[in-house]
């Protein structure tokens, strides 16, 4: 081993060399804090090269010139250092933005000339007066060759200072709508929807008017308009809206949505729905998955969304058309019926009567048929789709129980007894589903109130069913014909 290499030499390398190793420790370890350790290396490095120097130049220059060096490099090092140690590692810990790195370096490069005037006044000869001239000078110089370079820093100084955006915040700027993901010395860089890096100089931003989505805070109101039949009353228009609005997970309850009838047009009323979220960046999505169920909703209202066009047709066709193609349904639904225990006990002409006063109603995929424990009177078949059946637990959350696809029933209980729903039922995927209300199937039994006998037989039967697969016994016991029979003549009034 080479004498020259002595103890300090060793020491240096030694420390060196366990710097890199906590840095890439740091980086694979989340449990280790990233600590800026370049110019700590860098000074061991520069270190290590003095005293290599020194076994082999004796020079008293180069010895003070290495000495200011390392004293400088090491300033600099426990000063950064210092900065990360009490500003940017406990705002990482408590979870809160970084500092934005326009501010970062201005207070850095301020700390690093003052070490650096500081170190060459204390170990050094060098006219402090005479540098700080040259440094004025030089400054102008560089001022005037780089104007611009200059105006976006001091630009960004200004933003840092009013502070109109921070890191994470929504801004447009112009034609420009991003996320604002770093401001640096010349540009604040934005992250559009499309994933795509905008840069945009400071100096242009504080020259411009432009529009902060993330303050005083992140609730953003949402517009849609759209035009209806004038046909539809307003406010059976508003009521189907908002309970569409109600039922969306991201549309906030305060402020609450409201829906305005905008104006009178030539072939539509059109109505402005404003509502208010928290997901900026997520609105072209959301607003497509209201205005997805907004169709739903007034499909199955008969609410149609008027457009200009010259529509020729000749009447008696139509009306032909229109008949056969209801007949060829309410076939299908009378086949259907048949499968339906709650429904075999009627005749014939009591299914085809029911199938031309029921309607089919469609859903959209995610959204909600029945509720469990909301109150209803109606009974579901499924002719299209798949739908599944949720339990809602003590902690508000759902567990799927069953699927239900075409041919499935549900809601027997609240048809014929009127107890609330013991369930939730979504559709999975778009879903047609016939319903069948009280005041329709009121009819039937009012005409033959006889098979009510036989209708409590069948819904004892299925609630013991049901009762099994789910282990409950006080159901399984409660669930007798003869009180089901007095609970469907109690409810549609049969004496």
């Amino acid at each position: 081993m080479p004498a020259f290499i002595d103890s300090i030499s060793w020491m240096s390398l030694l420390s060196v060399n366990l710097l890199c190793l906590y840095r890439l420790a740091s980086k694979r370890s989340s449990k280790l804090p990233e600590l800026p350790l370049t110019l700590s290396i860098i000074y061991f490095c520069i270190r290590f090269f003095s005293r290599l120097t020194q076994s082999f130049v004796s020079s008293t220059d180069w010895d003070i010139w290495f000495t200011v060096t390392e004293s400088i490099v090491l300033s600099w090092a426990v000063a950064r250092l210092v900065f990360a140690c009490a500003l940017e590692i406990p705002l990482k810990i408590r979870g809160k933005k970084p500092f934005p790195r326009i501010t970062r370096d201005f207070i850095l490069i301020l700390c690093y000339a003052v070490l650096v005037f500081i170190v060459l006044r204390l170990q050094s000869n060098i006219n402090l007066i005479s540098l700080i001239t040259t440094s004025a000078a030089l400054t102008v110089v560089l001022g005037f060759a780089a104007q611009s370079l200059l105006s976006n820093f001091f630009f960004g100084l200004v933003l840092q200072i009013e502070r109109p955006f921070d890191i994470g915040d929504w801004i447009q700027v112009g034609d420009y709508i991003g996320m604002v993901t770093n401001i640096n010395w010349k540009s604040t860089k934005l992250i559009t929807r499309d994933q795509v890096i905008v840069n945009i100089p400071n100096s242009e931003i504080t020259a411009r008017i432009f529009l902060n989505y993330s303050k005083p805070d992140r609730k953003v109101r949402s517009t849609i308009t759209i035009g209806l039949e004038y046909d539809a009353p307003p406010d059976l228009v508003k009521k189907v809206i908002l309970d569409v609005l109600y039922q969306h997970q991201k549309v906030l309850r305060h402020p609450v949505p409201d829906v305005l009838l905008n104006t009178f047009g030539d072939s539509a009323i059109l109505y402005e729905i404003r509502f208010w979220h928290e997901n900026f960046s997520n609105e072209p999505r959301i607003k497509s998955e209201i205005n997805i169920r907004i169709w739903y909703a007034l499909r199955r209202r008969d609410i149609t969304i008027p457009f200009p066009i010259r529509d020729i047709r000749h009447t008696h066709e139509e009306r032909a058309h229109q008949a056969a193609k209801r007949g060829h349904r309410c076939n299908d639904m009378v086949l259907m019926f048949e499968h339906v225990p709650v429904l075999s006990p009627l005749s014939s002409e009591e299914r085809d009567l029911l199938a031309h006063l029921v309607e089919i109603e469609p859903f959209g995929e995610g959204e909600i048929i029945v509720r469990q424990h909301e109150t209803g009177d109606s009974l579901y078949i499924i002719t299209k789709g798949t739908c599944e059946v949720l339990l809602e637990s003590h902690s508000r959350q759902f567990k799927q129980v069953a699927v239900l696809k075409k041919g499935d029933f549900f809601g027997e209980m609240s048809l014929l007894t009127g107890e609330p729903r013991s369930a939730t039922v979504r559709s999975i995927e778009d879903t047609e589903v016939i319903k069948i209300q009280k005041d329709i199937f009121s009819k039937i039994l009012a005409a033959n109130s006889g098979i009510s006998e036989y209708l409590g037989q069948v819904l004892a039967e299925r609630q013991q069913q049901l009762a099994t697969q789910r282990g409950n016994d006080s159901a399984l016991v409660a669930a007798t014909p003869e009180g089901f029979i007095q609970k469907i003549k109690s409810f549609f009034g049969i004496s």
